[in-house]
């Protein structure tokens, strides 16, 4: 038996086990390409490619055309080293969607990694030509062009790069890097001069590059350029003077080439910068033991220098210490030693020659341009023109870049004067006077250098710029269409014109010279008719003067140039928007969505799309089609407030206000402190006529943002959740045709419900007769929106008060706030019964009310009418009030005089009454109001009558 028991509990287990088992492999088999997606981009960053590539497998399944998971799937094999399968998925996202920017990009990873650079350079330029300019691609071209030794096409493409982006770190860096590749290939490969080329291209743009500096000094040294590779250092040092390693590095060169007086100076040097190092303390025996060793063997310097001591005059050894200064870069003793033989033979040719080498090597411009022109006016020849011209720009050249531009300028007009025509100062007086931004001078330097060169490209294009930043768009146009048609071929031009006319374009569109803008843009798509970029310019500029036809007709030609643009879609869309078709903006939006699901702006924008439509439809008073609109926005954006709050308001306008409040709660979820909406809760709930929850939600928006509308309406929702109200009221009568007065006191409890009111009053007053006393029951009740009741029935004593008052109105409330009433009164008192009909009709007038009531009096078979006309002046939200009446007659709602209606009611009686209440938080009710009254008792007799009538009433 607990065998069999064992068995069955056994099977029970196992029953379980299958079915959780089968709920699990089920619930992964519900999972969607989105969800696996997701997972298997979380597995990625978690470094975990096996997991990865599986979850990317089962999403491709579900959805093969899922172009997002393709790419990452590619990428996951690239990360695995399994090339073949990488590139044959990111090949494929490459085909279907030949936009997809990040794809171009692992195409040229993967072929770099696998070395096939040609087919590396060719996804590298498909990627260039549909995303211009793109850094991240540039640089990879730069990267093929080293790797593939290409040198010189990368000389070209990196100075490109740098013209380009001339503030751009990374292409700076890159730049770099390349011409340190390329030196350190010639290099290696016995090819010095194009090494030093290169090596002092990448010192140009880094002069403090150790790598650079140090190849370059050793090539020097290898190749005996002693003196070159001490100017290598010297202008290291002149950006970094007090430099350790540089000047040990100097201090070793001097020593090589046995220039031990300066290699002791800069010893000397070295040891005041640091006195404490122990290497340079034992260099300075050991240089010395070595100077006096090398000049001991006979220096031929110090022999030659010893029969000039001897023999001044003698040429030869003047000629040698002259050369061996020069050779060891002793350019100022050269120089003395020069000017030591001018003394005797000033006119020495060849030593004036010399003199203008030494200058010229030490880079003393000026000097040697004067020395120049002094040996040209001597003997002219052609040779000697050209290098003074040569030395006066090369000098014009150094003031130039320390930014001395009148100085420049003179040595540039020298060189001028000498040979208008030369090119080199031509094109150095124009860049001085354009980097003044003085564009007159600068234009007419290059009109000068185009006559003399008309044909000169570097003029042309140099002009064509200027003229461009002058403003003078169709001639700078003109000029670069001019080269174009000159260099068909040459990509430089074409880019040129383009650039020029999309410039121009752009400035006219800041300046709102929308016509002239769209002119420069319809000359770019002349030579480019599928440039993206004046395309897009052109859809924003119909859009900002609303010719939103023409916007959407250059969209559409974009697109199909370009049919996967998502940014021209958007754009599109933005148009459609703009022209207030929502529909067709929501398509384009929707599409964006479900393509790149994962990119928040394409559903931000598609939200904001379906809000617009919503709101476009509601405004035309289409609420029920707007509603389902709004609905639509939060299945994408649950959190979205717009479509949260229209959806309320709408609801709130159809009085759902139960549907409304669920909204309002969902809204508060996402946006607890939103005053706007705890105010639509506080609403909706007093729409329910929920007033404890709406007192509740009020109270909870006056704490938080305490603002005085705030607190008004929290107070007003406190109110009216209050059931029971206390009131006193006090009448007081003066009569100037007897002494005494005539006082009432009543005390009132009256309570609300749902429908209306219920009050019931007790009235006193103190008589010579006796204490007069009646009991009132008053009653308002709703019936529904426009129709209500009011009943009345009052007993008395008989002393002072009447025996019985009835009264019954009931009223009505038609179109434009109109109110009407009919009803009757009925009085009993010990001499007469009265009967009476009411009518009246009531206005509002803005915050003015205006009420016109007529009463027609039966009493024993008399007859009489009496009218009373009642004006309001509402403020404070209508809390507040001042009131002034007008009477013609006695009515039967008169409370001051009812004990004597009999007898009053068919005198001739005017009245006028003039009143202010006042509502304190809507709970505290203050009333004081003042009655004269004049009746005609006689044809020349009249007596008055002063009522003071005051309220209090109290909620609680």
């Amino acid at each position: 038996m607990k065998r069999t028991v064992c068995y069955l509990l056994m099977g029970l287990m196992l029953c379980c086990a299958f079915q959780v088992q089968a709920q699990i492999f089920n619930t992964k088999k519900n999972k969607d390409a989105d969800e696996l997606y997701a997972e298997a981009v979380q597995a990625t960053r978690a470094q975990q490619y096996q997991r990865a590539i599986s979850l990317s497998q089962q999403a491709l399944k579900i959805r093969p055309d899922f172009v997002d998971q393709e790419l990452l799937l590619g990428r996951l094999y690239m990360l695995t080293g399994n090339y073949p399968s990488a590139r044959q998925y990111v090949h494929a996202v490459i085909k279907k969607s030949p936009g997809y920017r990040d794809a171009y990009l692992y195409a040229v990873n993967i072929e770099m990694l696998t070395r096939h650079y040609m087919m590396a350079e060719k996804y590298a330029d498909d990627a260039l030509a549909k995303f211009k300019d793109d850094k991240e691609f540039m640089l990879r071209k730069m990267a093929i062009l080293d790797v593939t030794e290409r040198f010189q096409g990368g000389n070209v493409f990196a100075d490109n790069l740098l013209e380009k982006f001339p503030g751009d770190s990374a292409m700076r860096k890159a730049y770099i890097g390349h011409y340190l590749t390329a030196g350190h290939f010639y290099r290696q490969r016995g090819i010095p001069a194009l090494a030093e080329r290169h090596y002092e291209k990448a010192l140009a743009m880094q002069p403090g590059n150790a790598e650079a500096s140090s190849s370059i000094t050793n090539m020097y040294l290898r190749s005996g350029s002693y003196q070159r590779a001490l100017e290598q250092l010297n202008a290291e040092l002149a950006n970094n003077p007090n430099s350790y390693d540089l000047l040990m590095r100097k201090l070793g060169l001097l020593q090589d080439m046995h220039d031990y007086p300066e290699a002791l100076n800069l010893l000397q040097q070295i040891l005041k910068n640091h006195p404490g190092d122990a290497k340079a303390r034992s260099l300075d025996v050991q240089l010395r033991m070595e100077a006096a060793s090398w000049y001991a063997n006979t220096d031929p310097y110090m022999l030659y220098s010893g029969i000039l001591e001897k023999s001044p005059g003698n040429r030869e050894a003047l000629d040698k210490v002259i050369g061996m200064s020069m050779s060891r870069g002793a350019y100022r003793e050269a120089l003395a030693w020069i000017n030591t033989g001018l003394k005797g033979s000033p006119n020495d040719q060849r030593l004036l020659g010399l003199k203008l080498d030494v200058l010229e090597s030490d880079r003393k411009f000026g000097e040697a341009a004067l020395l120049a022109e002094k040996m040209l006016r001597n003997s002219p020849t052609a040779e000697k023109r050209q290098r003074y011209i040569t030395l006066r720009i090369a000098s014009g050249r150094e003031f130039l870049a320390q930014q001395q531009y009148d100085l420049a300028l003179t040595e540039f007009e020298s060189a001028l004067r000498e040979n208008p025509a030369d090119t080199a100062a031509l094109d150095m007086a124009a860049n001085t006077y354009i980097s003044q931004k003085d564009y007159t001078r600068a234009l007419t330097v290059l009109n000068t250098a185009l006559a003399a060169h008309p044909s000169n490209p570097r003029f042309m294009m140099k002009k064509s710029s200027v003229l461009a930043e002058t403003g003078q768009y169709d001639e700078a146009a003109q000029i670069a269409k001019e080269l174009q048609q000159r260099f068909p071929g040459n990509q430089r031009y074409s880019t040129f014109v383009t650039d020029m006319h999309l410039t121009a374009g752009r400035l006219f569109m800041q300046a709102e010279e929308y016509t002239l803008a769209k002119g420069q843009f319809d000359q770019v798509l002349e030579n480019d008719p599928t440039n993206l970029d004046a395309l897009n310019y052109l859809v924003n500029l119909e859009s900002a003067r609303k010719q939103y036809e023409s916007a959407i007709q250059y969209a559409d030609k974009a697109l199909q140039a370009h049919p996967d643009n998502k940014e021209m879609l958007l754009k599109k869309a933005s148009v459609y928007t703009d022209m207030q078709r929502y529909a067709d903006a929501n398509t384009i939006n929707k599409q964006l969505m479900e393509r790149f699901p994962y990119t928040t702006k394409y559903r931000t924008a598609y939200v904001e799309g379906l809000v617009a439509e919503g709101l476009a439809k509601w405004r035309n008073n289409r609420p029920d089609s707007a509603f389902p609109i709004f609905q639509q926005a939060l299945a994408i954006d649950k959190k979205d407030s717009l479509a949260l709050l229209n959806s309320m308001n709408i609801l709130y306008a159809r009085g759902s206000y139960d549907s409304a409040l669920v909204f309002a709660n969902e809204a508060l979820r996402y946006y607890p402190n939103s005053e706007n909406f705890l105010q639509r809760r506080a609403l909706n709930l007093e729409g329910m006529k929920d007033y404890e929850g709406a007192a509740r939600a009020a109270d909870s928006l006056a704490r938080r943002f305490p603002s005085a509308d705030n607190k008004d309406y929290a107070n007003l929702m406190a109110s009216k959740g209050l059931k029971n109200q206390f009131g006193l009221y006090y009448l007081n009568s003066n009569y100037d045709y007897a002494s005494t007065n005539y006082n009432i006191a009543t005390v009132e409890y009256r309570r609300f419900f749902k429908k209306g009111s219920w009050a019931a009053r007790a009235n006193y007053a103190g008589r010579e007769q006796g204490t007069g006393l009646m009991g009132e029951a008053e009653l308002y009740y709703t019936h529904n929106k426009t129709l209500y009741s009011y009943a009345l029935a009052a007993f008395g004593n008989k002393i002072v008060f009447p025996q019985l008052r009835l009264g019954y109105s009931i009223f009505k409330t038609f179109g434009k706030e109109i109110e009407g009433e009919l009803g009757a009164r009925y009085l009993m008192t010990d001499s007469a019964n009265a009967i009476t009909a009411v009518t009246s009709v009531a206005k509002p007038f803005g915050d003015f009310w205006v009420n016109l009531r007529a009463y027609f009096i039966s009493d024993e078979g008399d007859f009489n009418t009496s009218f009373n006309l009642t004006t309001r002046y509402y403020m404070n939200n209508r809390q507040d009030y001042l009131s002034v009446i007008a009477g013609l007659g006695t009515s039967p709602d008169d409370r001051s005089r009812l004990i004597q209606f009999p007898q009053l009611s068919g005198l001739l009686t005017r009245s006028v009454a003039a009143g202010y209440q006042k509502t304190i938080k809507y709970r505290t009710t203050l009333g004081l109001f003042g009655t004269w009254i004049n009746q005609k008792i006689a044809d020349t007799r009249y007596q008055n009558q002063y009522d003071i009538y005051i309220t209090v009433q109290r909620k609680f």
